[in-house]
């Protein structure tokens, strides 16, 4: 049996595409079926793909999009193999990514999401990501969404570093049209499932953010952002809440340069949330810094943060 599944869900990315698929047939672990989902047509691609001659390759051509999360679906009901991770049609993993992990996941007790370091590449930096490990001794959404002091930054988990078993999968899998599906499925793993999330800690996926390419996920407004996370309140801290509408709807609003936005974040974030002094203030500060004088105002507090941290 094929041990591992990968799903790379795509849609009309062909050159990046040959990029990650490049990264994934390079891998040192390779009982691996690489299952591509052209969400809908996409000839240029096809074509492409055509060209690979990896007996490991299978592709699914949809014939209309059925967005990340379904393509995802798609592919992973088809899968065969025990293990299924995901790749981003832009994003890269390391040589030693799936066998790290396979390590990790084959010594894991109970039911077990992996995940791995990630290298965060912009146009305007370079990052590791996550600062801090998640070591499943707080509630999953607080470490994703609540800033425990004013120089940290939130925890980070990304579906280009998932791996998890096939059938636990199968039993939750990603919600479509949802513009938050990533954090809607890991929370949904993790308070409702009782399901650890463990991380290889080491560097073994590139993620490339912030190209103003088109995507595949389907975000949203900061009002769909905002409908997410008041329909799983129920299973979201205080801290979580307030975090997520002042620190993720937030900045999604002022984008959009919605007034309205400003009063009511902040009236759900004190009704329902507990928010800290210093997520109020940058939550204000959207509204009043240009966004280049806010990364340079992050830069120097980030500086300032590893003089204090080098400092004996």
């Amino acid at each position: 049996m094929v041990l591992v599944s990968v799903i790379v869900p795509t849609l009309r990315r062909s050159g990046l595409l040959l990029r990650t698929l490049d990264s994934v047939f390079a891998q040192t672990f390779d009982d691996i079926e690489v299952i591509v989902v052209v969400d809908g047509p996409d000839p240029e691609t096809i074509a492409v793909l055509r060209t690979i001659t990896d007996a490991r390759l299978r592709v699914i051509v949809n014939s209309r999009s059925l967005t990340a999360a379904g393509a995802r679906n798609l592919g992973a009901a088809n899968a065969r193999g025990q293990w299924i991770a995901f790749l981003d049609d832009d994003d890269e993993w390391l040589p030693r990514k799936l066998e790290r992990q396979l390590a990790l996941a084959t010594a894991s007790v109970g039911p077990t999401l992996v995940t791995c370091l990630s290298r965060v590449v912009s146009p305007h930096s370079t990052d590791v990501v996550p600062e801090v490990v998640y070591d499943n001794r707080m509630p999953l959404d607080e470490y994703l969404f609540d800033r425990a002091s004013p120089l940290s930054r939130p925890g980070f988990i990304q579906t280009s570093s998932y791996l998890i078993a096939r059938d636990l999968f199968i039993s939750a899998p990603f919600k479509v049209d949802n513009p938050h599906d990533d954090w809607d499925f890991i929370l949904t793993l993790s308070k409702r499932r009782g399901v650890r999330v463990e991380t290889a800690p080491e560097v073994l996926a590139v993620i490339h953010a912030d190209e103003g390419r088109p995507s595949l996920s389907q975000s949203g407004t900061w009002r769909a952002s905002l409908g997410w996370v008041d329909n799983i309140r129920p299973i979201m801290t205080e801290r979580a809440y307030s975090g997520f509408c002042l620190g993720v709807v937030g900045p999604r609003a002022a984008r959009e340069r919605a007034l309205a936005a400003f009063f009511i974040l902040l009236y759900h974030a004190f009704r329902y949330g507990a928010p800290r002094p210093w997520q109020i203030g940058s939550f204000i500060s959207l509204w009043l810094l240009p966004p280049s004088a806010r990364r340079q105002l992050r830069t120097f507090l980030r500086g300032r943060k590893s003089v204090l941290t080098d400092a004996p």
